[in-house]
């Protein structure tokens, strides 16, 4: 990879190029109507280092619904297409942050205090838990150990 990790753009990942991290609020909500592509939920997917199962996890879709959008080529709903555009934004911010996709994995996957000694992976599957690891990625950015 040519780019800074940090510098990479998983909102244009996932989307196609449609948008970036920069664009209209508006932009990405038509481009969750429309659907994320299987492709670029994959590129996207790879782009961290997460395998199928890892990603599925994540974003609360199971490996079959995965494989069978794959195979049709189909886009994923609004609720899915959502959850993996919010996923991206995350991972915007926190390899931004953390400065690479391996150290931000490595964050994820690394019990902490603020998660009762769980890893931060454990609640990125629901709005809360994403909401929650941005706050303490956010906090940790400006120098607060939440």
């Amino acid at each position: 990879m040519n780019k800074a990790d940090s510098d990479i753009d998983f909102m244009k990942i996932v989307t196609g190029r449609k948008i970036t991290s920069n664009s209209n609020p508006l932009d990405e909500i038509k481009v969750i109507s429309f659907g994320v592509m299987p492709s670029d939920a994959t590129q996207f997917r790879e782009t961290l280092g997460w395998n199928v199962t890892l990603f599925g996890e994540a974003s609360g879709i199971s490996i079959r619904t995965i494989q069978r959008h794959q195979k049709s080529n189909k886009p994923f709903g609004l609720s899915t297409s959502q959850t993996i555009l919010e996923l991206a934004r995350l991972s915007l911010i926190s390899v931004s942050y953390f400065g690479s996709v391996n150290r931000w994995n490595d964050w994820l996957m690394t019990p902490h205090i603020q998660f009762n000694n769980d890893k931060p992976f454990s609640v990125i599957n629901t709005i809360r838990g994403r909401e929650i690891i941005k706050r303490i990625v956010c906090g940790l950015g400006q120098g607060f150990a939440i």
